[in-house]
């Protein structure tokens, strides 16, 4: 199986971390981990994505692999208003100057999320949501199982 789980509700600015709404979120999340058994942890790069992994690592099994990828995040983030872009130096930047994965013809998110193998978490955002044409279902702080032959999700938080 292929989970990815969405960071939850953040701050803006910067490096965005979660609000204690956001925390509680991912909280949630880790009853219905325990119950998988997750070989390997990709994780975003920006401060929410570990901060997650902290959340969840009690439901993650001892020797699972953990692996950083800017696939799944990384500390640039969305404001509220939906076209400023934060970056990591603080710049802020229109959507529409900000090349993202959405926009990259070159990454295959699905071949990105299928050589990792079987049993994998992704801690993502929601660009990686989107960039697998499932923007349909993402929400913020969700826990998502993912078919890479169907490329099909579905939310099971």
């Amino acid at each position: 199986m292929i989970f990815i789980a969405t960071h939850g509700f953040r701050f803006s600015g910067k490096d965005p971390i979660h609000t204690i709404k956001g925390l509680n979120q991912i909280d949630y999340l880790i009853a219905i981990l325990e119950t998988k058994q997750i070989a390997t942890v990709v994780v975003g790069t920006g401060s929410r994505f570990q901060e997650m992994y902290d959340i969840l690592k009690s439901a993650i099994p001892e020797g699972a692999r953990k692996v950083h990828a800017i696939f799944c995040g990384t500390s640039d983030g969305l404001e509220e208003d939906g076209v400023t872009v934060i970056l990591n130096n603080g710049r802020q930047v229109h959507i529409e100057d900000y090349a993202g994965l959405i926009k990259s013809r070159c990454f295959n998110p699905w071949e990105f999320i299928k050589m990792f193998g079987d049993n994998v978490l992704f801690l993502a955002g929601g660009e990686l949501m989107l960039a697998l044409g499932l923007g349909d279902i993402n929400e913020k702080g969700q826990l998502y199982e993912i078919d890479p032959e169907t490329k099909t999700g579905r939310k099971i938080s």
